[in-house]
């Protein structure tokens, strides 16, 4: 039953076959697509009181709006040596496969969806999907998203993800994402928002600096939601976008 939702509502929000995604903010995909023949990476450095955590994104412009790539994420390097967890939920590290499409609705609004679908190091899957919506004002160089996501526990743990408690719906919770230019193409200020009790039910703000045209170096503060498993950590992401 869980399965046949699950597709249910990623078919809703695409139209499309499966699809997976991944240009972030910090956390929360930011819909930008990586244009065709390009190659995105980001890679993040979460610094947290006793450990320092590691995400690794590549993604490829396929055309028409659509990207696909891999990601490893939740490598964590503790004082006895790097983490693995198989045996509980949220798995980590996890290996994935990544990819968004985006339709653009009118000059301000667009639609992306995607997702990821990760394997532990024994194999089993987690999955985390999602639909965004994007208002983006090109002459101020706003953007907000407002989005919705489902995932399994083995990508945030088994805790609330949102006001849903009971039955499939409480696998699915709201992503935001803001970000403004200050400084015509050199500063921007970026903040995130995932719901939820889980590992990542967090805010993330902080600002990007173009180091060059393509190369952009990001730094925030991840502070926990109220009740939510995440700690606060300084977040540092170093970035190579091709468009």
């Amino acid at each position: 039953m869980k399965h046949l939702f699950l597709m249910a509502l990623f078919l809703f929000f695409s139209g499309l076959s499966i699809c997976f995604s991944q240009q972030n903010f910090f956390n929360v995909p930011s819909s930008d697509i990586t244009p065709e023949g390009g190659l995105f990476f980001q890679q993040q450095c979460n610094f947290l009181s006793s450990s320092l955590q590691f995400n690794t994104t590549f993604s490829y412009g396929l055309g028409n709006s659509l990207e696909a790539g891999i990601n490893i994420l939740g490598l964590t390097k503790e004082e006895n040596g790097f983490v693995i967890n198989d045996s509980s939920v949220p798995y980590a590290p996890l290996f994935c496969f990544n990819a968004q499409k985006k339709f653009q609705l009118s000059e301000y609004a667009s639609l992306s969806t995607g997702g990821q679908l990760g394997l532990n190091m024994l194999g089993s899957a987690s999955t985390y999907l999602y639909a965004n919506s994007i208002y983006h004002v090109v002459s101020t160089k706003t953007k907000c998203i407002v989005g919705i996501y489902y995932t399994s526990d083995g990508f945030f743990g088994d805790e609330q993800r949102s006001l849903f408690t009971n039955g499939i719906l409480r696998y699915v919770g709201f992503q935001f994402g803001f970000e403004q230019h200050l400084l015509h193409d050199k500063l921007v200020f970026q903040s995130d928002l995932i719901t939820g009790k889980h590992d990542l039910g967090e805010n993330v703000t902080g600002l990007a600096y173009f180091l060059t045209e393509r190369w952009i170096l990001s730094a925030g503060y991840q502070l926990p939601l109220f009740n939510s498993t995440s700690k606060d950590a300084v977040v540092i992401e170093l970035t190579y976008a091709p468009d």
